[in-house]
């Protein structure tokens, strides 16, 4: 099982990524506006590192769009999905549930629209990523 320092360190390159190329640009910094925007203040749905492992989840995901030769193994995916979000809060009403398996799938879909966009605007760097993430065997992947 993949360490919360390893997973962390894969969101340090994804941070990486998104603050290179020509997202750092005065014209073009959309995208590092994105992410503020987006996650910066964000609700305490999951730990840090439920966190970690959802963003994972999503970068691997787009890398399946972006990136030739990979693809997911969804067997795989859903486990990790399902362990990345477990346990779900305790003492929640069934509407309370709802909600906040709403807000999960939210910022998964987040994450994951944000980094097809920085994959798209930088490929190379984005793949050379996924074939890091690949190539280390500690953390693990969902690809087949």
């Amino acid at each position: 099982m993949a360490t919360a320092s390893t997973l962390l360190g894969t969101l340090t390159v994804l941070a990486l990524l998104a603050a290179s190329g020509p997202c750092a640009a005065d014209d073009d910094d959309r995208m590092a506006e994105a992410w503020t925007d987006a996650l910066g203040d964000q609700e305490p749905v999951l730990t840090e590192l439920q966190f970690a492992k959802l963003n994972n989840l999503a970068f691997q995901a787009a890398v399946t769009k972006v990136c030739e030769g990979y693809a997911l193994d969804g067997e795989k995916f859903a486990a990790a999905l399902s362990e990345a979000t477990s346990p779900a809060p305790e003492g929640m009403s069934a509407e309370d549930a709802e909600a906040w398996k709403t807000a999960v799938v939210m910022r998964f879909g987040t994450t994951y629209g944000l980094l097809l966009a920085e994959g798209n605007d930088d490929d190379d760097d984005f793949c050379a990523s996924a074939k890091d993430l690949k190539d280390d065997g500690e953390v693990p992947n969902v690809w087949r």
